[in-house]
């Protein structure tokens, strides 16, 4: 009596011999894909012991894997969290940020523009661009001047409120000799925390903890 047709029937040996995508799954997908293996296994040519240890030690494998990757969740959530605690000591100080981008919030308008430079400026304006790069408005520098104070109300060249959203700032430098430095100076009224990371807010704009570049004493 032939067997070839039993024999010939061995789908778990090649899964056992080629890791399918399965395996980098959950510890219960691969306890599933091991549990089919020994019911199906050819009962003429069973899987050997070594290589059932090897598949057991791949499933610790894959335990410690995930136990891992939940414990460096846990350590990233409790650093974010630690972090978010820290910024809350910049709430009421009066701080400089770069304004190279920025978010605006509904209903609010943006603190006054630091401008500098090592020169007389002539000629120079600041440019609010939406994130498309489109101009949306434009504000005269006074000629002469080293340091100015920028004030933008938040609204385009029609006078109307800007649509919350983000923005970002350029200088238009003119007939100035020297290169322009542009920065928000206001109080940090609030920290808060969205889906992309902790922002500080600064009357009507979130502005990323990095972009700070000085803090001042406490009022």
């Amino acid at each position: 009596m032939s067997i070839d047709a039993i024999t010939g029937t061995t789908p778990t040996t090649a899964a056992s011999d080629s890791p399918t995508p399965g395996m980098k799954g959950t510890k219960d997908e691969f306890l599933r894909l091991f549990m089919a293996q020994l019911q199906h296994q050819d009962p003429f040519a069973p899987t050997s012991g070594a290589d059932m240890v090897a598949q057991l030690a791949q499933l610790s494998s894959v335990e410690q894997a995930k136990q891992t990757n939940d414990q460096l969740a846990q350590l990233a959530a409790t650093q974010a969290s630690a972090a978010s605690s820290s910024l809350s000591n910049l709430v009421g100080r009066t701080c400089d940020a770069a304004a190279d981008g920025f978010e605006m919030v509904r209903g609010g308008a943006p603190p006054p523009l630091a401008v500098t430079s090592d020169s007389p400026m002539k000629g120079a304006s600041v440019v609010i661009e939406d994130a498309s790069g489109k101009e949306i408005r434009r504000i005269a520098i006074p000629d002469g001047t080293r340091d100015a104070a920028v004030a933008w109300d938040g609204k385009d060249a029609s006078g109307n409120p800007v649509a919350p959203g983000n923005y970002k700032i350029t200088v238009d430098a003119g007939q100035s000799p020297s290169a322009i430095d542009t920065r928000w100076r206001g109080r940090v009224d609030a920290v808060e925390l969205t889906a992309d990371g902790p922002r500080l807010r600064m009357a009507g704009v979130l502005l990323a903890p990095s972009d700070i570049r000085t803090i001042g004493a406490n009022p």
